[in-house]
């Protein structure tokens, strides 16, 4: 356990905790908004936690009348409304979002070896060609997926999640830059069960 993921996973119970206590009985999803501060920028990411209600899914069937899909408005982040407010973890939009994380993962990827400095720099570090940098990125993407995915698994099998809401919900981590990997993220975020609505929505658009 590295001591980036140790803060994840106190942040991310704290984060649990701070959902609103009249609202925890509707939430049936945990978003796990997965952003930078350049949106290309991979050396700074950051993790946005938020929720979705039934009472919310049911505004936006009636709002959009019979041209909406139940399914994609219950499943669609791009329905959600993305009230983030509970946590936002690592490299956040504002100074003050998170500093001690920001701080851990820049220094977990600077040991790992998967810090570059801005290219144009002038530093004797910056003589990366392109393919290098890009190799660099893939790394660092995986890097931080690890770590939002382990931090999922953690508050359903601590049992932080049936604490807080009573009974287990999906926690779905997506970036909105790689829609190819939401399947893949959700099913390593949760146990089987939890998410089989979910999985059968998806596999219903694919087909």
């Amino acid at each position: 356990m590295t001591a980036f993921r140790e803060h994840l996973r106190r942040a991310g119970e704290r984060a649990l905790e701070a959902l609103p206590v009249p609202l925890r009985e509707e939430v049936y999803v945990i978003s796990f908004r997965i952003w930078r501060h350049d949106s290309l920028d991979w050396r700074h990411p950051y993790l946005a936690i938020g929720y979705n209600t039934e009472s919310e899914v049911r505004r936006v069937l009636a709002a959009g009348g019979t041209g909406i899909d139940p399914g994609e408005a219950r499943w669609s982040y791009a329905y959600w409304p993305l009230d983030e407010t509970t946590g936002v973890l690592g490299h956040g939009p504002e100074p003050g979002d998170d500093p001690v994380g920001a701080a851990l993962h820049l220094a977990e990827i600077k040991e790992l070896g998967l810090w570059y400095p801005d290219p144009g720099d002038d530093t004797d570090e910056d003589d990366e060609d392109d393919e290098e940098r890009e190799a660099r990125d893939d790394l660092l993407i995986a890097h931080f997926d690890d770590a939002c995915v382990a931090l999922a698994r953690h508050l359903h099998t601590s049992g932080k999640l049936t604490e807080v809401l009573g009974r287990p919900v999906p926690v779905l981590p997506f970036d909105m830059y790689r829609a190819e990997d939401l399947d893949r993220l959700a099913e390593a975020a949760n146990p089987p069960g939890v998410i089989a609505d979910y999985l059968a929505w998806a596999g219903a658009q694919e087909g």
